[in-house]
């Protein structure tokens, strides 16, 4: 459903490359919020919750009560005449994907530093950083409807740097939106990993690219949410603008009428996102522009390493 306050700015102009000053400030701003004490929060939380990269044969050993026994290897015991097993361990190199939807309607918010697209950014710089410390690699891909910009996976202090600076520095040339741009992107990474998607899902897009994305990758997507999108202010007349087709309406913010119908709507988007969400497979979370990133960030890490933790305690 749409209506023509959605994807509302006001007087949203088009995206220019921002001068050396203001992405000196930008990058400022986004390594004040990725301080240490964050990260080393959240660390624990992402190490703890992640999916392994998969298993990589380590030794064969002569079998011993306990050992799993879907691991014997037959040949090697029949020509030794007593059972072998092989070991495994758990490669714990993993790739995280980070996508940020860059169109025109994610720089709706209230100031600098609290838009939707502002919020992406620093959820974005922060779970880079907790994945490189931990020792894995990090990926940037920025989409429109088209790529925008991409950082190949890499790891260290010097990527991270250069993948803080892309998320402040990369004018972007469209205002539209259009998540299936990355979807090739995706397909083409090597071994499983863990893709993060941010974006307002003011419009879900079709499931079945994703669903393979899901089937190959641990998918979590992150729906960005402005309070004013949710509860429209008690305001009178108000001029609105749709940030991605710059089409123009005027409406009454006064009628009890109206607010109902976009609070109606607001919650129909939700409905719509957490839909999407179960048809393609991937974990459905919100993020508000009205706080800060990392409480969010740590309660959804903290849960999914709290069932990893309970599903492995279980007895097989």
């Amino acid at each position: 459903m749409t209506c023509p306050f959605f994807r509302t700015s006001p007087g949203t102009s088009p995206e220019t490359a921002p001068d050396a000053a203001a992405i000196v400030r930008r990058a400022r701003r986004l390594r004040f919020r990725v301080r240490p004490e964050a990260v080393a929060a959240l660390s624990g939380a992402y190490l703890g919750s992640r999916p392994g990269a998969g298993l990589v044969f380590a030794e064969l050993k002569a079998y011993e009560p306990g050992d799993d026994v879907r691991h014997l290897d037959w040949n090697v015991t029949a020509r030794q005449g007593r059972p072998y097993v092989r070991r495994f361990i758990e490669e714990r190199l993993l790739t995280i994907w980070l996508v940020i939807d860059v169109s025109a309607s994610q720089r709706f918010g209230p100031e600098p530093g609290r838009s939707k697209a502002d919020r992406a950014a620093q959820a974005a710089a922060l779970l880079a950083a907790a994945a490189i410390q931990g020792g894995d690699r990090a990926g940037l891909v920025l989409v429109s409807d088209r790529i925008e910009a991409e950082l190949p996976p890499g790891g260290g202090p010097r990527h991270l740097a250069r993948l803080l600076r892309m998320l402040v520095a990369s004018a972007t040339s469209s205002r539209r939106t259009d998540l299936l741009v990355a979807v090739p992107h995706l397909r083409r990474a090597g071994r499983r990993g863990l893709v993060v998607l941010f974006s307002d899902f003011l419009e879900t897009g079709p499931t079945a690219a994703w669903r393979s994305v899901a089937s190959r990758h641990d998918l979590i997507a992150f729906r960005l949410v402005d309070p004013r999108e949710e509860d429209l202010p008690k305001a009178g007349l108000v001029a609105m603008v749709d940030a991605e087709t710059g089409r123009e309406g005027l409406i009454d913010a006064g009628s009890g009428r109206v607010r109902r119908t976009y609070a109606q709507a607001a919650a129909e988007r939700r409905a719509a996102f957490r839909t999407w969400c179960a048809a393609v497979g991937a974990a459905a979370h919100e993020l508000r522009t009205s706080e800060d990133p990392i409480g969010p960030l740590l309660r959804v890490f903290q849960g999914r390493a709290a069932r990893r933790t309970r599903a492995g305690s279980r007895p097989r």
